[in-house]
């Protein structure tokens, strides 16, 4: 490291509890902005039960079994919207710091602390770090197994062996994508090693270990691929969905997109950081690329907010282009990049449905008694129901629809689920209800709302992609 890449003694000291002060206050903040959704009230519903029935959930699911098991046992901190999201939180600090240490070993001290910053306040880092599902433990993983590949690769130490063994290990029992990455990274450094027999062989050797390791989820995945082929949601990725990838990865700002692709492969056109910069992108940006091209063939592997990985192989990327500049420019360029990461976070949106479902809350917080039934044309909205309004008399209102297992249909038991007879004897008996219906579902809500629209006499209350009947005057 030169005396150029090392920072002030001052700010050595100060730069990590105020990066991890910053990245706590915009998760927890986000966190906070609206109220839990489909994918994080499954995995609410997949863990908050008996041992046994979690592994029953899970075997019926598509995903590892990392996440549940560690879902299960964050359930002592308690169930309030906070204490769910914590899990994700957690690892998501964990993920800057672990940036910071990738970046300051490929690039330099000043790199490293640039890094951190971008993570902890990039818009999408600091939502799906947030999210109470295994996103955030995903890109923990990965970016540890980019990180001790790198020092491997430079020093030849067991340790950092072990380490990227065990991290990439992790990344596949938390989620399936890890092996599209993972094994584009083994071709990569393979390429980088071409000539050095001893150490290919010792490379191929730590992915077999990774295999070993993986080994007793071999027979549960293959079980869940043909699940996912049967029934998918995820349809073949376009060229729109790989911008798509690209704007959220640059801070969600279509205007940055060729300024921080640009900035990104600067360091390429440098000796000094190309070995360093190849790495990354062999880490980050090019996964990306597979996946996106692999998913136009049919493989079900790319959406845009998977793609997420990358962020923080591209903020080490970015740091390292931006720290070529000259001084006075580099300076403006960070303090412009932070700003703007800062400000798409603010100016962002809650997620949609959640957005939707708080507008929801607030209007049957008012309304709601208990005792009242709430219908549901879909499993969003149900779930939804049930954890804030334990209260009430939820009924699933199918109309005669099948539910496939995204839609939770392995979770949902058939006590709740009714027919339409259910709404008329309801409103017969003069009680009160009201009815939910969720356009982002996966099921064709029509017949339902217009069942619902009849047996109310009123058109819904439109609350984003949410809609809202009442049975009964206010």
């Amino acid at each position: 490291m030169t005396d150029a890449d090392r920072l002030p003694r001052p700010l050595e000291r100060f730069a990590a509890p105020l990066v991890l002060l910053v990245a706590i206050a915009l998760r927890v903040r986000e966190a906070l902005r609206a109220p839990l959704w489909y994918d994080e009230l499954y995995t609410q519903g997949a863990v908050n039960r008996p041992w046994e029935e979690v592994m029953r959930v899970m075997r019926a699911d598509v995903h590892p079994p990392l996440h549940f098991v560690l879902a299960h046992f964050w359930t002592f901190t308690g169930h309030s919207d906070l204490a769910v999201r914590g899990l994700g939180i957690l690892a998501g600090l964990a993920g800057v710091f672990v940036a910071w240490g990738f970046a300051r070993d490929l690039f330099g001290a000043r790199a490293g602390l640039f890094t951190a910053a971008l993570v902890a306040v990039h818009p999408w880092h600091v939502y799906f770090s947030q999210e109470a599902r295994s996103y955030p433990w995903l890109w923990l993983f990965l970016s540890l197994s980019a990180w001790s590949a790198w020092r491997w690769s430079e020093r030849g130490e067991r340790r950092d062996a072990v380490l990227f063994v065990l991290s990439s290990a992790l990344a596949l029992w938390t989620h399936y994508l890890a092996g599209v990455v993972l094994a584009l990274q083994w071709v990569w450094m393979l390429a980088r090693l071409r000539g050095d027999v001893k150490r290919s062989l010792a490379w191929t050797g730590w992915h077999v270990a990774i295999a070993a390791l993986f080994a007793p989820v071999m027979p549960l995945w293959w079980t869940q691929l043909h699940r996912a082929g049967g029934d998918h949601w995820m349809p073949r990725p376009t060229v729109g969905d790989l911008y798509e990838a690209a704007r959220k990865l640059a801070f969600g700002a279509s205007y940055l997109v060729p300024v921080v692709f640009v900035l990104a492969l600067a360091p390429l056109t440098s000796a000094r950081t190309r070995r360093a910069a190849s790495h990354a992108l062999g880490s980050g940006l090019l996964p990306v690329l597979a996946c996106w091209a692999v998913g136009t063939t049919g493989l079900r592997v790319f959406a845009p907010k998977y793609m997420m990985f990358a962020i923080p192989t591209l903020c080490a990327l970015l740091a390292a282009g931006t720290l070529r500049l000259p001084r006075a420019l580099s300076a403006t360029v960070t303090v412009a990049l932070l700003a703007l990461a800062l400000r798409a976070g603010f100016v962002r949106a809650p997620y949609p449905e959640a957005d939707a479902l708080g507008r929801a809350k607030r209007v049957l917080d008012a309304e709601l008694r208990a005792g009242d039934v709430l219908f549901h044309a879909d499993t969003h909205t149900l779930l939804f129901g049930e954890h804030y309004y334990p209260q009430a008399s939820h009924r699933l209102l199918l109309m005669g629809q099948r539910l496939p297992y995204y839609e939770g249909g392995h979770l949902i038991p058939d006590s709740v689920r009714v027919e339409a007879g259910e709404l008329v004897t309801t409103r017969d008996h003069g009680l009160r209800w009201f009815a939910l219906a969720a356009r982002p579902a996966g099921l064709d809500d029509r017949a339902a709302a217009t069942l619902f629209e009849a047996a109310s006499g009123a058109p819904a209350e439109t609350l984003g992609v949410v809609r809202l009947w009442r049975g009964q005057p206010r």
